[in-house]
């Protein structure tokens, strides 16, 4: 017989505000006058009619419970805080935490929102025993601070049942779980509310009295729908279920608990973004080459963020630092409500390794440089420089992808001060081309020419000029040049 486990997670939403809380909570980061609002009494409602569905300790005191109205709960307390419930975001968190467990167990079925089901047949075989599995699965869940109740059994419908009504049952005799499942009231079965009606109404009361019954009878009284679902539930019947296969990419959505103004405070928040992220790329033997940053905000367009690093890197304290440096020149349009993550490319980490025995220079590669240069200044602001097939000097280098192209970046020769060096130095270049040429209009005394440059006559920006290395009276090394007119200008300076 196959044993399953199955996980029932009754307050996520409520468990993710409190993980939420301690996650932003710090004396240095808190805005001043915020009181948190898990340090009152919370509670989350739902449904056409506003029934309470998770409360917490707090509320529990008050005499609030499960079920009932929110008219009837905020009369407990003025303090009371009121949440809506959202389904679609416990369904994201379930999804989260199969993919933590992912990484010590297989087979894993979701029943969003709030379950999970693990074959644990196929596992015992990886662990001593199951004692040995369940101890390493509970230690593993236990970092996530979700509260949970669990049981196994021998059918998944069994397990789900027992696990929402008893809590912790680690038992796998089947006669201890069998008796367990007998015991169960018959309001506990996931049936039809007109189902139910009519099976009390002949006198079952509980599950061990609807299973008396032979299924033979059970079809001739009641629809084959019953017939099926008892089957299932006692494992007659094979139960479909599909099992969870690890997301091929990364993408988190993270509430905060108030609205943030000052972009310093978001440190904490992404910080656990980023460590999830690092989890799911060594998950995967992966390295991340771009996120995508999304700030949420009241009142205004979500605001999205390209951070880069040409290297990759799965760390997630190296990306905290890239993000911070691009917050730091953003302004927002309204206050920060929520923030998103998401990585855009990955890729292999041994596609980064150039050279196993190459020496190691300094703490920050070059492309850890760029990396963080563009972060603080921007994309644009930080380029390459490749030669161009061009011998008119404005045109003989261009803009590529920092450290594109392979060789030596270009440099400026600076020039001696010894005259007897110049006929053995040939044609110098500048470090520092003008943005355009100017007029010469200071004098000059020349040292070094002329360079002759034609060229340019295929595109109809034919030049011809004849250059010189000059120096001006406040001492500077200037690149002069006279054109056909004999008229002077200087295009450049040395350094």
């Amino acid at each position: 017989m196959t044993l399953w486990l199955y996980l029932h997670f009754p307050a996520i939403q409520l468990d993710k505000l409190k993980i939420a809380e301690q996650t932003q909570k710090s004396d240095e980061t808190e805005p001043d006058g915020i009181t948190t609002e898990l340090s009152r009494p919370c509670i989350i409602v739902g449904g056409r009619d506003n029934r309470v569905m998770q409360l917490d300790q707090a509320a529990a005191q008050l005499g609030i419970s499960t079920g009932m109205g929110l008219a009837a709960a905020a009369a407990r307390s003025r303090e009371l805080v009121v949440h809506p419930y959202d389904e679609a975001d416990e369904s994201r968190t379930i999804r989260e935490i199969a993919q933590w467990l992912y990484l010590i167990t297989a087979d894993i079925a979701l029943f969003a929102p709030q379950g999970l089901l693990l074959k644990v047949s196929g596992m015992l075989a990886m662990y001593r025993d199951l004692s040995h599995y369940l101890s390493t699965l509970r230690s593993h869940l236990d970092t996530q601070s979700f509260t949970y109740r669990f049981a196994f059994g021998y059918s998944p419908e069994a397990a789900r049942l027992l696990a929402k009504q008893h809590g912790a049952l680690a038992h796998q005799n089947p006669e201890a779980l069998e008796k367990a499942l007998h015991g169960l009231p018959l309001v506990a079965l996931s049936l039809p509310a007109k189902q139910l009606e009519r099976l009390q109404r002949v006198g079952f009361k509980t599950v061990g009295e609807l299973f008396a019954l032979p299924l033979v009878e059970l079809g001739k009284r009641f629809d084959c729908e019953l017939v099926q679902y008892v089957s299932r539930l006692r494992g007659k019947v094979p139960h479909p279920v599909t099992f969870y296969q690890p997301e091929p990419e990364f993408e988190r959505y993270l509430p905060l608990l108030y609205d943030i103004e000052n972009l310093d405070w978001l440190n904490k928040p992404l910080l656990k973004l980023l460590v999830q992220q690092e989890q799911f790329l060594r998950l995967r033997n992966r390295h991340a080459r771009q996120l995508i940053l999304t700030l949420y905000q009241r009142d205004a367009e979500p605001l999205q963020l390209e951070v880069g690093r040409a290297e990759g890197t799965d760390r997630a304290d190296l990306w905290l630092n890239l993000c911070d440096l691009k917050l730091s020149s953003v302004t927002l349009n309204g206050p920060v409500q929520a923030i998103g993550l998401k990585v855009a490319q990955m890729c292999q980490p041994d596609e980064l390794m150039h050279d196993l025995f190459a020496e190691q220079r300094g703490t920050m590669t070059p492309a850890g440089l760029v990396a963080v240069l563009q972060a603080k200044l921007g994309e644009r602001a930080v380029q390459g420089l490749t030669a161009c097939d061009d011998l008119r000097p404005e045109l003989a280098t261009g803009y590529c992808t920092p450290l594109s192209m392979p060789g030596t970046p270009l440099s400026g020769t600076s020039l001696p001060n010894a005259p007897s060096l110049y006929p053995e130095m040939g044609y110098l270049r500048p470090a520092f081309l003008l943005p355009s040429i100017e007029p010469l209009q200071h004098k000059i005394n020349v040292h070094l020419g002329p360079e002759r440059i034609c060229t340019g006559w295929w595109d109809a920006h034919e030049v011809e000029r004849d250059y010189f290395v000059a120096q001006d009276a406040q001492g500077r090394w200037l690149w002069v040049f006279r054109d056909r007119q004999q008229r002077w200008f200087c295009h450049g300076v040395f350094s």
